[in-house]
């Protein structure tokens, strides 16, 4: 059952109209002028309206307009005389669902309310849904902090606005994607396509096509006309990432689509218009790129329409435990170990670190951590923090992680080795990885210590 406002002047068929609908299930309130509709909707809030255009204090159409927010969740079919074509088509650029000519087949007319009441139910419940994830990424966002819920505030107004270029700055590792995908997300482009292209690791002559695309012949290796990610993402959203290594000729050529959401596919002729917000990511200074005259004024300009600068992760401490706290908790599946926490004296040297890499580095020392620790509690020996490669200490503290006191460094370090090598299931790529070094260092030290992955002894 809906509620239904039925605005029609002519008392025959507006008894008809109504007898018919409340015989379909529907519960109708008839309105003979604009005056008493407004007077019903003051009140009520109906799920469909059925609107005459021509009525005695006023058109329809005015009605509508008039009360279009009020309306916003309601479907809107306009009732209309033969001829009736422009308002017809106003109607349809006011948001109204469909339209019926009159003489009114009343048979037509309930299959058509409830085909609109179905579309409405699931355009409803799809709104709904989109809210949810917003909602839900908002809420995976760990953010304790003043300084960054002023970020996610700023972030979620920009996302419901009309801004299309978005400028988001801040250090390596603080998070500049996981804002810019809550930026889509929260936006009415949820539903668009959110595509992502690096301009630091997609090669120079390449990055053009995989921007704009190209038409085949366009170059030696085009054999089929390809569409750039503008072009694929269109109603959507853009992530331009690492926006600091895009070079010059480039920059020119993102400056005019930002400028005129236009563009022409590499050796193509036709003008491609397309609707996609443009989010911008660098850790980069790009206004001292611009004093010497490697990143272009104007794109600059351009670009920070709408900046958004984000904290360094010691910048917002009140954020460090949670953080670690939610990486202990979403990784465990991953390693197929259980922790129940941190000791206070683990807690206590992850709040005195600086965090140079941000919360890459902190994702990264919790996941280190759980591989090398042997309790369910991370306690402070776990901890790898500073990890500059072989002349590093590998632990947070002076303290020997087999339980025996103060050990010499190498034994340590063959040790750490060890353990990695294992929770990785001896593979080298892996185990490198967990240490935070690189594959080539990880090889110098099983050298080193003689170890062979079957030598590294039992977990």
């Amino acid at each position: 059952m809906a509620l239904i406002l039925l605005v029609e002047d002519e008392k025959l068929l507006r008894w008809a109209l109504q007898k018919q609908l409340e015989r379909a299930g529907h519960q109708v309130h008839a309105a003979a002028d604009l005056r008493a509709a407004a007077e019903h909707l003051g009140t009520h809030l109906p799920d469909l309206v059925l609107l005459d255009l021509n009525l005695p204090d006023g058109h329809g159409l005015d009605f509508y307009e008039q009360n279009r927010e009020r309306l916003a969740e309601s479907v809107v079919i306009v009732m209309t005389a033969v001829g009736q074509v422009g308002d017809a088509v106003r109607a349809m650029k006011l948001g109204a669902l469909d339209f019926l000519t009159k003489p009114v087949d009343q048979a037509d007319l309930v299959a058509l309310v409830g085909r609109s009441l179905g579309v409405r139910s699931e355009q409803l419940e799809a709104a709904a849904a989109r809210q949810v994830r917003a909602q839900s990424l908002a809420q995976r966002i760990v953010c304790e902090s003043p300084a960054f819920r002023r970020v996610l505030e700023v972030a979620g107004q920009v996302a419901s606005s009309e801004v299309n270029t978005i400028l988001i700055q801040g250090e390596s590792g603080a998070g500049k994607n996981v804002i810019a995908r809550y930026l889509h997300a929260a936006s009415a482009r949820r539903d668009r396509p959110l595509l992502e292209v690096s301009c630091a690791t997609i090669p120079e002559n390449l990055l053009e096509s995989e921007l704009f695309g190209h038409e085949r012949g366009a170059f030696t290796d085009a054999k089929v006309t390809k569409r750039g990610v503008f072009e694929l993402a269109d109603g959507g959203t853009v992530v331009l990432d690492e926006i600091g290594e895009l070079r010059l000729d480039l920059q020119a050529k993102l400056l005019h689509f930002l400028e005129e959401r236009r563009f022409r596919r590499v050796g193509g002729t036709r003008e491609i218009t397309v609707d996609v917000r443009a989010v911008a990511l660098t850790n980069r200074d790009l206004q001292a790129m611009v004093r010497d005259k490697s990143f272009r004024n104007d794109l600059y300009f351009r670009l920070s329409v709408f900046p958004i600068s984000l904290p360094p992760l010691a910048a917002r401490t009140e954020d460090v435990l949670p953080l670690a706290r939610h990486f202990l908790a979403t990784l465990q599946p991953k390693l197929g170990r259980r922790f129940t926490g941190f000791t206070r004296e683990a807690e206590n040297r992850l709040l005195a670190y600086t965090w140079p890499g941000n919360v890459r580095e902190l994702r990264n020392v919790i996941e280190r951590a759980m591989v090398l620790a042997r309790d369910e509690e991370i306690g402070v020996a776990s901890l790898v923090l500073d990890w500059a490669g072989a002349e590093a200490a590998p632990l947070a503290a002076p303290a020997d992680p087999l339980g025996g006191g103060i050990v010499p460094l190498e034994e340590m370090e063959r040790e750490l080795v060890g353990r990695a090598l294992r929770a990785a299931g001896d593979n080298q790529t892996r185990a490198a990885e967990l240490l935070g070094i690189t594959r080539d260092q990880l090889r110098y030290r099983l050298k080193k210590f003689g170890l062979r992955e079957d030598e590294t002894g039992p977990a």
